[in-house]
């Protein structure tokens, strides 16, 4: 029998929680230094270049995602502003407390903490059922299009990074490994956690979208 769908009260509290860990999560990914997600790298590519927050900087290329998508037919939803203007503010808050370690050890567990609070965050947004980042609704807006959905994700991901990289952002191990592992795990986390809030996956691309990135 399903679980009855869980109150949007409910929803959109999970969705605020998780909005905020991926904040955290890319803070400790960043000053673990041992590469962030794709869209991380554009980001703070971006932000060393502008000598801004990378918070900030997610605000910018949250901005271009949107209007992007926008123009692809896919309109930006009060959930996708919010939550983008919400990752901003928690990485910036994120980078303004956590330590910059200069030893591998604990660079290592950061970056590992990282992901898992960046994966658990995703599952909770994804499973919320709120609404879909810019990211997300570029993707989409390409699959409206018959690109493919691994096409389009992959696109998306190696632009970011060409870009990020070119703007000397922080790739590295960190970035294979989210880059490779997302789909993976979120194959597992998505499905009890969807189950758990009533939302149920409704679309067979949900566990692809929500591996493009933070």
């Amino acid at each position: 029998m399903e679980r009855p769908r869980s109150s949007l009260g409910t929803r959109v509290a999970v969705f605020a929680l998780a909005i905020c860990s991926v904040g955290l999560g890319v803070g400790l990914m960043v000053e673990a230094d041992l590469g962030v997600a794709p869209n991380d790298v554009t980001n703070t590519g971006l932000a060393q270049t502008l000598g801004c927050g990378v918070g900030t900087a997610s605000w910018l290329t949250g901005i271009i995602a949107m209007l992007l998508a926008w123009a692809l037919g896919r309109r930006p939803r009060l959930a996708t502003v919010l939550g983008g203007v919400l990752v901003g503010v928690s990485i910036n808050a994120a980078l303004a407390v956590l330590p910059t370690p200069d030893a591998l050890a604990p660079r290592i567990v950061m970056l590992a903490l990282g992901l898992m609070v960046v994966w658990a965050a995703i599952t909770g947004v994804v499973a919320a059922d709120v609404g879909a980042g810019p990211l997300e609704l570029v993707m989409l807006g390409l699959v409206d299009r018959n690109v493919s959905i691994r096409v389009a994700r992959w696109g998306i991901e190696l632009t970011l990074l060409a870009i990020g990289l070119a703007l000397g952002g922080k790739a590295g191990v960190g970035t294979a490994i989210f880059a490779l592992a997302t789909g993976p795990v979120l194959a597992v986390t998505l499905p009890p956690a969807v189950a758990r809030l009533g939302t149920h996956l409704r679309h067979p691309l949900d566990i692809d979208i929500a591996s493009v990135g933070t």
